[in-house]
């Protein structure tokens, strides 16, 4: 197998699928039926050794030939630009697009965006898969046109069903506090003191949200004032079981005298062992409204919660 003259139309066509790749000699060829292709991809798998300046004749025949039918992209009387529809997309939204294809799919699709997004999806990449694919961008004009052009229609495709961002949530800092803030305290606790230990930044951030019961006494007094008023006396009551002597006094000495004395003997309705539920539950009421002043602007939690202080 060295005369490009003898190899019939299979011959060339299986060169072109094992020089190609599967996942885009299947783009490529997507205008055969499934057995069509089956046959093509065994007739392939036989071809053993390919000399080198064959497969490089083959190419450019098949090349020569698509150019010579002037295949062109036209919208509206005006040029195409081949992969415009990526232009809005996010950078983790190019990402999630192109984490199924091959590495040639992803050189090709990477070389027609930004060199801000080119590197902002190479650098997330494991650093075997970083160099195939800067490799494979050398390899890009070898390509034939019409297999750009059906790698372009394949992949407008898929990014329809891409989410926009409004579709998913990121995660971050403050879904982890709405987390913590939901689950038991011993739990809240031991994971605010691993994270202090294991991730400074991370422990920075959920400052930012991260409203521990036991903390109240180092908000704005008009806050703690405000919060008080929105939740009933004996939610209240519950919340304060367990808390130090130092603490309930301090809430108390924000209430209203006769509020005091009405709180008083509620907490003396509560006096023994209560479920910890009821009193999760309670401390979360309160923990609530102080994030709803917080969302209302009256004052930001990382500036009385910060733990990084200077003298």
């Amino acid at each position: 197998m060295s005369d490009p003259q003898k190899l019939s139309n299979l011959d060339r066509a299986a060169i072109i699928y094992k020089m190609l790749g599967d996942n885009l000699s299947v783009s490529l060829f997507r205008h055969l039926s499934q057995a069509q292709l089956n046959k093509l991809r065994r007739h392939a798998e036989t071809l053993a050794k390919v000399p080198f300046d064959l497969k490089r004749k083959v190419l450019e025949e098949y090349y020569f030939q698509l150019m010579s039918e002037k295949i062109r992209a036209v919208s509206d009387g005006d040029q195409k630009v081949l992969f415009d529809f990526l232009k809005p997309m996010s950078s983790d939204q190019i990402k999630y697009l192109l984490e199924p294809e091959s590495e040639l799919v992803k050189a090709l699709v990477l070389s027609q965006l930004s060199i801000e997004v080119q590197v902002d999806v190479i650098k997330n990449m494991e650093e075997d898969e970083r160099a195939r694919v800067l490799m494979q961008m050398n390899d890009i004009d070898k390509i034939p046109y019409e297999g750009i052009i059906n790698i372009e229609n394949d992949i407008r495709e898929k990014a329809r069903l891409v989410p926009h961002k409004a579709h998913f949530n990121k995660g971050g800092s403050k879904q982890i506090a709405d987390i913590l803030s939901k689950l038991e305290p011993d739990f809240e606790e031991q994971f605010v003191s691993h994270v202090q230990n294991e991730d400074p930044e991370l422990a920075r951030d959920l400052a930012k949200y991260y409203i521990p019961f036991d903390s109240f006494d180092k908000l704005p007094v008009d806050v703690v004032r405000e919060a008080l008023k929105s939740v009933e006396l004996n939610d209240l009551a519950l919340a304060l079981k367990g808390m130090s002597e130092e603490f309930v006094t301090y809430i108390l000495g924000n209430l209203p005298q006769k509020t005091q004395i009405m709180l008083e003997d509620e907490m003396k309705d509560v006096e023994g062992p209560q479920p910890r539920r009821k009193v999760e539950s309670a401390r979360r009421k309160l923990i609530q409204a102080v994030k709803q002043l917080a969302a209302e602007g009256k004052f930001d939690i990382e500036d009385f919660l910060d733990t990084d202080m200077v003298e």
